[in-house]
């Protein structure tokens, strides 16, 4: 088991998922970082993920799980911004990007959680985004439109574009790009 594992098989996602490979090139410069494991709450929530995704999401999904001890998760927020629910039930980490498990200047990529029942509050970015849902649903929201997404289906955001985002009754597990000059920068709250 290695990080290698979990960034070949979102390689071969990516390859075949006409919507990522139209946002962005697979990077050429990736560099394995040997970040160090960190564990948080979140990670026994996607450890015991049951839900299914698609004959093209499930291998990423199996990756992820396999090599789930061997992540460094990360929170971009804190509990006075979004509560402590939503903290326990919330977590990512940068598969390959500045800072990522793999590091690269020209893409980041994340592997991404969020529990049942979070609302993640209207917030923006510099970065375009796509969010890629591997397993589970959720409601995107954008002040031009609301979509519920998917396993093997996506969303995409420009830059700044205020965006927010509902789980319900399902988690879900998610793999998102960050193209453009703002990749080195984290969301803002609106």
């Amino acid at each position: 088991m290695s990080m290698l594992d979990v960034l070949s098989s979102a390689k071969k996602l990516y390859e075949s998922h006409q919507d990522l490979n139209q946002f962005a090139k697979w990077p050429d410069d990736l560099k394995n970082s040997n970040l160090q494991p960190r564990d948080l709450s979140v990670t026994k929530f996607v450890e015991n993920f049951s839900l299914s995704g698609t004959s093209q999401t499930n291998p990423l999904i199996k990756a992820i799980k396999r090599n789930i001890n061997l992540a460094h998760w990360k929170r971009t927020y804190n509990s006075e911004e979004v509560g402590f629910d939503f903290l326990n039930k919330y977590g990512y980490y940068e598969l390959f990007g500045p800072s990522g498990h793999f590091y690269s200047t020209q893409l980041r990529g994340f592997i991404g959680f969020w529990g049942n029942g979070i609302k993640y509050d209207w917030h923006s970015h510099e970065a375009e985004e796509i969010y890629l849902i591997l397993g589970g649903s959720a409601l995107f929201r954008s002040k031009e439109e609301e979509n519920i997404v998917k396993p093997n289906e996506t969303q995409t955001y420009s830059s700044w574009q205020s965006h927010s985002m509902i789980t319900d009754s399902e988690s879900i597990l998610t793999f998102v790009l960050w193209r453009g000059s703002g990749i080195y920068k984290s969301p803002k709250f609106d």
